[in-house]
Order: structure tokens, then sequence, then C-alpha cells
């Protein structure tokens, strides 16, 4: 799961927190992802002020079908890169908390065989800029994916956020990052 919280400071980080705790509590009933999406966006919706929102992008694999099933409310879309294919995972409604109810929430599936990577990641990793004003964007994102994708997760991971520490040649992040990474390495039921 990656989630984001429109606007910055102590308010934003407050709601962060409450989507936190609220996200612990609602995993702890496994229910399906739609619900989780739904009662998250009610609890958001009745906390904020209608001014702030919040992206979430929650996803489950399913190793034994070789399926990864998820929501996405106003989030980046994640990519998912397999023999040298990467596809962005486009399908999805608004962000949580401007509505009571969440129109069209749907959960989805997509195909997650052994080799798949799932790379989600907030807005903010997008738009760090070098000295020169430009983003990191989409295209670099991509070409990182595609040149990294042997890299376990966790040297994945790593080594992307250095890599945009990097780009921005050691000034501030302009927002905050988030990534979250799966590798799906093998069936171990095979």
């Amino acid at each position: 799961m990656t989630a984001d919280v429109s606007g910055k400071g102590v308010p934003a980080a407050l709601i962060m927190a409450e989507v936190r705790a609220s996200t612990h509590l609602l995993a702890s009933m496994q229910i399906d992802l739609a619900d989780f999406a739904q009662r998250l966006n009610s609890l958001v919706y009745q906390s904020t002020d209608k001014k702030r929102f919040v992206t979430l992008y929650a996803a489950e694999v399913n190793i034994s079908n070789r399926l990864l099933a998820y929501v996405n409310a106003g989030h980046p879309p994640p990519l998912v890169y397999l023999k040298g294919k990467l596809r962005s995972l486009t399908k999805g409604t608004i962000p949580l908390g401007l509505y009571a109810t969440l129109p069209q929430l749907t959960k989805h599936t997509e195909a997650f065989p052994p080799g798949s990577l799932l790379v989600s990641y907030t807005d903010g990793l997008l738009e760090q800029t070098n000295s020169q004003g430009e983003q990191f964007g989409e295209e670099r994102l991509w070409e990182y994916i595609r040149t990294r994708a042997n890299l376990a997760a966790q040297s994945f991971t790593c080594q992307l956020l250095e890599e945009i520490k990097n780009f921005g040649a050691g000034t501030d992040l302009n927002d905050d990052v988030s990534l979250a990474v799966v590798k799906y390495i093998r069936n171990l039921n095979m």
C-alpha cells in the first residue's frame, strides 16, 4: 500500500497518522480491498475539512492464482514490469475524503506471474527537480525500472532513492517520497 495526503505540515501529518492507524485496523479485519478502500474513505471524509484528500493504492498478491488485485483512489498509477515489458495500472477512482462514497470503486486484477515487479510510489518521486528545474519524471523512472529490474526488491528500492537524491544534486526533496516495491521471485508451491 502507498498513500499520500494533500498538503504539507502538521495537518497533513495528523491525517496520515489517522490513515495509518485506520489501515492497520481495517487490514486486521481481512476484508475485501474495495470494502477496505470504501471504509477508509468514510473515515477520511468524516474527519477532514474536505479541503484535504488522500491518494491510496492498495494491493494483494495471490501467488496461487498468480494475480495482483488492487484498488487505486487517485494515486499515481503503479507500474508492473515483466520480461522487458512495462505497464501502468491506470484503473481507479477519485482520492479518499472528497465524497462520502467512492464512485465507481472496483477491485481490479492483473496477471502477476513469477518474475513480476510492482513499483508503487508517491508523486514526490516524479516531481523531484534537479538544479536546472527538470523533474525526475516518468521517463527516468521507467528507464530505471527497465535497467534495474534484476535487483532484489530492497536493493532496487535503496538504489532508486539514492538515484533521486543524486538527481536533486543534494537539494531537499520537493515533496515527500514513498515507495513500495514487490518482486515475485518464484512460486514456492511449485
